[in-house]
């Protein structure tokens, strides 16, 4: 038989340092709050264990500085030498082997009265189902499934948890579930995920309504699979299939145990039955309020006994996390002071160390708040995280000018973009779009609305906004590139001519060589016939004949334009020709050189013999800039027939770095990553190379995206 919940308790609280017990600042595992979160039960159901334990001698309480909790104390509790010794003396059941649990998942919570439930619908899954579970804030719906999935667990079963925010889309959401490495399209993610895993996607409603139909779309599939859970607050968003299963109020009598021994039976089942059973406002009632009636809707209840109850202070730092478009942690709030009290009347959300209010306290405190108030508060807090550093500062900041419509907005988010895209594309993406609504006369916003739509492959979206930009080589660029990801080749070339016609120097600089690049990547790996490589290299020296002699970019460009004469030298297999660019760019820049020294070793790459494959292989490895290792062992792979076991391990290696996904070229270099990954992984070959071929598109190489396609349709 498992322990008590007392036993488990002093268990829990004896994995303290013994000289926690006199320290002034402890952790907030220490606290009533953060013990009955790794417990997984109400506060109230500890208060009569602590009360025992404190009279047997095996507990002590005292006031201290919880971390994270603000400045005030707070009562701790600690084990005694001799609570030590007992829970010493604890034997507990070995547990079977348990499944895996992958994602974000909420800790376990103990719940009560919906075991018949959890039965019903776990039976239902194990025969393949998918379920739709939906009902009130607060009602219980994740707790509900968290412990659905504990049993799951139990039975050997591969969880993976997502839980959604105002940031989620698509990529992240493959991140989440699969890892660093997964796929980006709804696609290749739901090919490669396991069909027996259980997948559970929580809190669907919190999705921004930029990513919301992608992420529809994504969740429609997963359902269409089985053995899916979707939780979310009613209504259920639009287009998601099935008849929801509604979470209700506990009984009543499953209620009053949420009440513990605060209240004698009959007044336990009399608020148990004012308040309808629901769960968190049972959780949030205490002897001091007054009884609630019948009559009594939840949603008044937390006006009257909780939210009209905080002094101006927590008001302030609640509002501030209600009003947050994700969740923050304690050194992001501008003023921690009350953190601690709102935690003790278990009015915060904790994911891991991050905090977010109770959703249901929050709905009901938004909505007393008038337009003038909210925009008060956006303006504040905007002041507040513009002294922070990083992308997530900047994203949070510019939500609030957003929210607080400041007039600055379009230079403020323009000059962060890229730092936000590069760490948070999803939020640069819904930045853009909601301050398009407010400023849809900037151009420049276009612009990078268009490019991020793009991006993503969000078709539809990049030609609404390149429809509304004015006449300029810029919106050439923009429909070229939209043209050649819709496959208009001739079109989409006929705009690239008129752009660079039009571009001054530097564009024409900066532009024409990357189309060069493009066409050379635009090409499966193998030997190239004479007749395309001197295409390009005619193009190539035409291009370097018009570089303007004084112009600071002329330098760096003939290097990267040598560089490029090299790579079409190889891969036509004129290996002389290649070796006369390196020894020219050698004689220039020196032999250890950076670039002179991967040259080297591409060209090493192709002349390898056999016996030569597991060295190269490792000095790959030690190259130092990770872009340029993936790169030199692409072209080693690709140069390769047959591919060795060190060969292959060395390139899972590889795949643990993270690409630069924000870039053109490190699409295309994961564009490559994926194209290999099928050529060894026959199980998901489909899958990766649908992934190929969608970075391949938004990268530009729309001939390798189609060969790719073939090669996908052929193995269908």
């Amino acid at each position: 038989m498992g322990l008590s919940l007392r036993d488990r308790l002093l268990k829990l609280l004896c994995e303290q340092s013994e000289s926690l017990s006199s320290a002034w600042d402890v952790p907030r595992t220490a606290s009533l709050p953060g013990l009955s979160e790794r417990l997984g039960v109400v506060r109230s159901a500890l208060h009569g264990h602590i009360k025992i334990l404190q009279e047997d001698g095996f507990i002590l309480t005292r006031q201290a500085h919880v971390i994270g909790g603000g400045s005030r104390k707070r009562t701790v509790i600690h084990p005694t030498t001799e609570g030590r010794r007992i829970a010493s003396t604890f034997i507990e059941e070995e547990k079977s082997t348990e499944g895996s649990l992958i994602g974000n998942p909420p800790s376990l919570v103990e719940i009560v009265g919906r075991e018949e439930s959890i039965s019903s619908i776990s039976g239902r899954l194990v025969e393949g189902e998918s379920i739709i579970l939906t009902g009130l804030p607060g009602i219980g719906k994740t707790a509900f499934t968290r412990s659905l999935a504990n049993i799951l667990l139990q039975d050997g079963k591969t969880i993976r948890w997502m839980r959604f925010d105002s940031d989620s889309d698509v990529p992240l959401f493959g991140r989440t579930i699969i890892g660093a490495d997964s796929p980006t399209t709804s696609e290749a993610i739901v090919g490669m995920l396991p069909p027996e895993d259980i997948i559970i996607l929580d809190e669907i409603q919190e999705v921004h309504s930029r990513h919301l139909s992608s992420i529809v779309k994504l969740c429609s599939s997963l359902m269409e699979r089985g053995n899916c859970i979707l939780v979310s607050r009613a209504p259920v968003p639009s287009g998601l299939v099935g008849e929801p299963i509604r979470i209700e109020g506990l009984s009543v009598e499953s209620a009053r145990m949420i009440l513990g021994d605060k209240v004698d039976d009959e007044l336990g089942l009399e608020i148990a039955s004012a308040l309808g059973g629901h769960p968190l406002a049972l959780g949030l009632w205490s002897p001091d309020d007054p009884l609630p009636t019948a009559s009594d809707a939840v949603m008044s209840f937390v006006q009257e006994t909780v939210l009209d109850h905080l002094d101006s202070e927590e008001e302030r730092t609640f509002d501030e996390l209600a009003i947050s478009p994700i969740p923050i942690g304690i050194d992001e709030i501008s003023d921690s002071h009350r953190i601690g009290d709102l935690d003790d009347r278990a009015l915060i959300r904790w994911h891991s160390d991050l905090m977010e209010g109770q959703h249901l306290i929050e709905n009901v405190r938004k909505e007393s708040w008038s337009d003038e108030d909210k925009q008060t508060l956006h303006s504040n807090l905007a002041d507040w995280w513009s002294s922070r550093e990083g992308a997530r500062a900047r994203r949070i900041e510019l939500h609030h000018r957003i929210g607080a419509q400041d007039s600055n907005l379009p230079s403020l988010l323009l000059s962060s973009l890229d730092s936000i895209n590069h760490e948070i594309p999803s939020a640069a993406a819904i930045l853009v779009e909601e301050a398009l609504e407010q400023h849809p006369e900037e151009s420049s916003l276009r612009s990078a609305a268009v490019r991020i739509a793009l991006d993503r492959a969000e078709l539809d979206l990049a030609l609404k906004h390149i429809t509304k930009l004015e006449s300029s080589p810029e919106k050439r660029l923009l429909n070229s590139q939209l043209l050649r990801i819709e496959g208009d080749l001739g079109q989409a070339n006929e705009e690239e001519e008129i752009a660079l016609s039009e571009l001054d120097d530097e564009g024409r600089l900066r532009y024409g060589l990357s189309i060069i690049v493009r066409k050379i990547d635009d090409h499966m790996p193998g030997i190239w016939s004479k007749e395309e490589a001197i295409l390009l290299l005619d193009e190539l020296n035409q291009f370097e004949r018009s570089l303007p002699s004084e112009h600071e970019l002329t330098p760096p460009i003939r290097t990267a334009v040598s560089i490029a004469r090299f790579r079409i030298h190889l891969a036509s297999n004129s290996i002389i020709d290649a070796t006369k660019v390196l020894e020219r760019l050698t004689s220039i820049a020196g032999p250890r050189d950076p670039i002179v020294r991967r040259l080297r070793l591409r060209l090493d790459c192709v002349n390898a013999e056999e016996n030569e494959i597991t060295l190269l292989a490792a000095r790959i490895e030690a190259e130092p800039d990770i872009v340029e290792r993936c790169r030199l062992l692409h072209s080693l792979i690709d140069s390769q027939s047959e591919l060795s076991p060190a060969l292959i391990a060395a390139f899972e290696r590889s795949r643990l770095s993270l690409l630069p996904e924000h870039t053109i070229s490190g699409r295309r270099l994961l564009a490559a990553r994926w194209r290999i990954i099928a050529r060894i992984d026959d199980k998901n070959a489909i899958h990766a190379l649908r992934e190929s071929v969608h970075l391949h598109l938004i990268s530009g190489c729309r001939n390798v995206a189609d060969r790719l396609l073939a090669d996908a349709h052929r193995l269908i």
